[in-house]
């Protein structure tokens, strides 16, 4: 469940969050017509209703008699009259995220273009904090339901070299579909195999990917007939419905003998297990020769199970 945290709703959950924190609450009526004669004149055009049906419907609120908080709405309420409007949206961003946070945060801050316009219209009231509360919500959330987004993004990726190679007249087999062992993702048959490793990156992500030690060790394995290519989704794909074309800003091949020039040994002191993340230079890039299949149509980045 995911509830954009507009000036409205944040003012509506600090109103409710005192008012439970007063007196006992009965029911959800007694509560929201409380909040109603203790809220100014704003509080008469919010559905606090609403509101209140969301924080009961996120766990932030038990729908017992009396209501009760939860620990994060009692350490909110706790902080009385110091505590502000963004310290609720904060809360609200971490608790219900919009699909997008997990794709406007990187290592170099925000990046505002995955954010849908009418979504950053509606946080515009939390300037000029607005990167610092996004950051501080992103921290928040749990790492699995970021793996589980990078997933979802990969498998796009995939679906889309797929697409093409069948386009191409290929017979690719979406290996990894059955075993992550095989150290690739696609593999294609003809006069030798064709083993490609797919990574999906974004705009402020292109260029850079994690690959694990097994898919190192395959490379090396396979050799020529191992390649790395990564697709380049533009900022729309990641809140896009259905992707096609044009949701692919490019696709590009990683030159072959890279990986064994830029990944170091193993020494005595240092052996890398699970995975490295790898920055190879832009010139280290060529074409793979593919041609994206115009008729592409998958589901959308946040439409893959997780």
């Amino acid at each position: 469940m995911t509830v954009l945290p507009r000036h409205g709703l944040a003012y509506s959950v600090l109103l409710l969050t005192r008012v439970a924190s007063l007196a006992p609450r009965s029911s959800i009526d007694d509560w929201t017509n409380a909040a109603r004669a203790h809220g100014s004149y704003l509080a008469s055009a919010i559905d606090l209703e609403a509101s209140a049906a969301f924080l009961v419907a996120c766990g932030l609120v038990n729908r017992t008699d009396p209501i009760l908080l939860s620990p994060q709405l009692t350490e909110v309420a706790g902080l009385g009259d110091a505590v502000s409007l963004s310290d609720v949206a904060r809360l609200l961003l971490a608790t219900a995220p919009p699909p997008w946070l997990r794709l406007a945060i990187s290592a170099g801050g925000v990046s505002r273009e995955y954010i849908p316009a009418e979504d950053l219209k509606g946080l515009l009231w939390l300037e000029p904090d607005l990167d610092r509360v996004l950051l501080d919500a992103y921290a928040d959330l749990d790492q699995s339901n970021q793996a589980a987004m990078r997933k979802r993004i990969g498998d796009a990726a995939e679906l889309v070299v797929l697409a093409a190679l069948r386009h191409a007249g290929h017979k690719p087999v979406h290996v990894s579909q059955i075993s992550d062992s095989y150290g690739y993702d696609i593999e294609a048959r003809g006069t030798g195999a064709d083993r490609i490793e797919v990574k999906a990156a974004g705009p402020m992500t292109r260029g850079t990917f994690h690959l694990t030690r097994n898919e190192y060790a395959k490379s090396l394995q396979h050799g020529h007939q191992w390649r790395l290519i990564q697709v380049v989704f533009n900022s729309a794909a990641f809140v896009a419905d259905e992707l096609n074309a044009s949701h692919v800003a490019a696709v590009c091949q990683l030159a072959p003998g890279t990986l064994q020039k830029i990944v170091p040994p193993d020494t005595p002191q240092f052996t890398w297990e699970g995975s490295a993340l790898l920055s190879p230079p832009d010139t280290a890039w060529l074409s793979p020769g593919l041609v994206l299949d115009p008729d592409t149509k998958i589901p959308g980045i946040g439409s893959f199970a997780d």
